[in-house]
């Protein structure tokens, strides 16, 4: 929120009246992009611990688990399972807010950059296995999607990577970012699975193949 931070209280009031309005909400990325990616103007009020403890972290987990007790509760991120460093940093984060008392419940990994050329699908299967070994969660796949122009090239890379994460037990769930060429998001302008005439690229073809 802009303005002036927020306090702790109006920050549990935020996540309590999120959870009154929707007591039936099955999934909940409680902390998404933690930093360096973006950082909260409350983190202070939640007890600061940036590069350290975490300690906004494990405050924002409590407070999720005390007013949403029902939901799967999710530390999400991008970059996760594409990159070592940013992998690393992540196993850090989940590491010390479990230490700390954190009730985590899943791992959330956007994908987004799954499509890069340097990162293969066969890096990629070895950093979610890290992940999970690592910390003993799950994985939800959040944010996926494959922004390639080239029919071909989308397909042969939907074709890698849904059916390990369909197979892989410890996986759980997969959300496609957007399924609308053009309308998807900016960074990805290339990752609709539906044209503008309302066709099917081939990769859609082929998910809609698998049911």
């Amino acid at each position: 929120p802009g303005g002036p931070a927020p306090t702790a209280e109006q920050v549990e009031t935020w996540i309590q009246t999120f959870c009154e309005r929707y007591p039936n909400t099955k999934l909940i990325d409680v902390v998404n992009e933690p930093p360096p990616h973006t950082e909260p103007n409350y983190v202070a009020a939640l007890g600061g611990g940036t590069n350290g403890d975490w300690a906004w972290i494990t405050k924002s987990f409590e407070l999720a688990r005390k007013h949403c007790p029902n939901a799967i509760l999710i530390l999400n991120d991008y970059n996760n399972i594409e990159w070592d460093n940013d992998n690393a940093h992540f196993i850090d984060i989940v590491k010390t807010i479990v230490a700390n008392g954190a009730e985590i419940d899943a791992i959330g990994a956007q994908a987004h950059d799954l499509d890069h050329a340097s990162v293969s699908t066969e890096k990629m299967k070895t950093l979610i296995a890290k992940l999970h070994s690592e910390t003993g969660l799950p994985i939800y796949i959040t944010e996926y999607d494959i922004s390639s122009a080239d029919d071909n090239t989308q397909l042969s890379l939907y074709q890698q990577h849904i059916p390990f994460f369909l197979e892989t037990e410890y996986i759980k769930g997969i959300t496609i970012w957007g399924w609308f060429y053009g309308q998807t998001w900016d960074m990805a302008p290339d990752s609709g699975l539906i044209r503008q005439d309302g066709s099917p690229r081939p990769a859609m073809t082929w998910l809609t193949s698998r049911t």
